[in-house]
């Protein structure tokens, strides 16, 4: 692959160098490329041979040679290749890289002084290693953040994306209580002045469709959906094709198709006055919903399940994409 490749270059790299060729001397940049290539590619130990290459620059550094000393972007590429592995080790191996560069950064050498992005990254390493004391991990990452932003160092501070890692760690999680969770940190998030956008929602409305418990607490946790769902529209968000079926998998998880048919039918008429039934939309709600339901809407009494979004009024899909009809008269060519 391209990552091997790379990093066989880089090795020619260091032989010529240590056979005394001073033009072909490895930089930091060269370590970084090839870590990055590591990062990129779908091998699942990517992370270790990004920690591997980020040795290698403190040898060498430590033998003389200046120009491939560890920095920001180097310890970045390696914690971002930690990020997406997959791997259970993920989230020890990205906070061992980060205690690594807050040491540095308490010793003055400022090359190697954690960011947003960083810190970021190592939440996305703690959700990918599936631990059970992620969202833990991920919390304190956060808090942590703040109160080094709220002591000066900006570049520190969260940002949006910051914020919708915490809650896709929630969403992740077992938490028994995942919807006040998210909750908190969406009232967090605007306590800090930073701006939520539509992933924000759609995570925090995946947060609270994935809530189990009894009848109180789902219905609590959809109050929260709709609540939401009026909040993003409010400061000029536009719902996208992840909003809706957020809304409808909480609809389906927390409610019950006949005591609360009221609140089903005024989302059904909502999600109809946004022309929003895509395929996926409408293969989910035709599942939640029985058949007799959408034959009354529709004023059909076809059978639904034969349906498909081509067969909906405009009105209802005018503000999606939708596929080709594909034709059933015409054959495959053979190739």
């Amino acid at each position: 692959g391209g990552a091997e490749h790379a990093e066989a270059l880089l090795e020619r790299m260091q032989d010529r160098y240590m056979s005394g060729d001073n033009d072909v001397a490895p930089s930091a940049r060269s370590f970084v490329t090839v870590m990055n290539a590591w990062a990129r590619s779908k091998d699942p130990n990517r992370g270790k041979h990004a920690e591997k290459l980020l040795l290698q620059m403190h040898e060498l550094h430590g033998a003389g040679l200046d120009n491939v000393a560890p920095n920001t972007v180097a310890y970045s590429t390696c914690i971002f290749a930690w990020s997406k592995s997959g791997q259970s080790n993920a989230g020890s191996r990205a906070q061992k890289l980060l205690k690594e560069m807050e040491r540095y950064r308490s010793e003055g050498m400022d090359d190697m002084k954690p960011n947003v992005f960083i810190y970021t990254n190592v939440m996305e390493a703690w959700i990918a290693s599936r631990q059970p004391d992620s969202l833990d991990k991920v919390e304190a990452i956060l808090e942590h953040m703040i109160e080094q932003s709220n002591a000066g160092d900006r570049d520190s501070a969260p940002n949006t994306t910051t914020f919708n890692v915490v809650l896709k760690a929630i969403r992740h999680s077992s938490h028994p209580e995942m919807h006040d969770k998210a909750e908190q940190v969406l009232n967090c998030m605007k306590k800090t002045g930073v701006k939520p956008n539509i992933i924000t929602y759609n995570t925090f409305m995946g947060a609270c469709a994935r809530v189990e418990g009894n009848e109180e607490t789902r219905r609590r946790a959809f109050s929260l959906v709709l609540a939401a769902f009026s909040e993003l529209q409010a400061i000029g968000l536009r719902p996208d094709g992840y909003t809706w079926p957020a809304i409808w998998q909480a609809c389906q998880c927390h409610l019950d198709i006949n005591a609360d048919l009221p609140k089903i039918n005024s989302l059904f008429d909502i999600t109809v006055k946004n022309g929003a039934f895509n395929e996926l939309l409408f293969n989910s709600v035709r599942g939640f919903l029985p058949p007799s339901y959408l034959q009354k809407k529709l004023n059909k009494k076809d059978d639904v399940r034969t349906l498909t979004v081509h067969d909906l009024p405009a009105e209802w899909t005018r503000n999606v994409k939708l596929g080709r009809v594909k034709d059933p008269t015409k054959k495959k060519s053979k190739a």
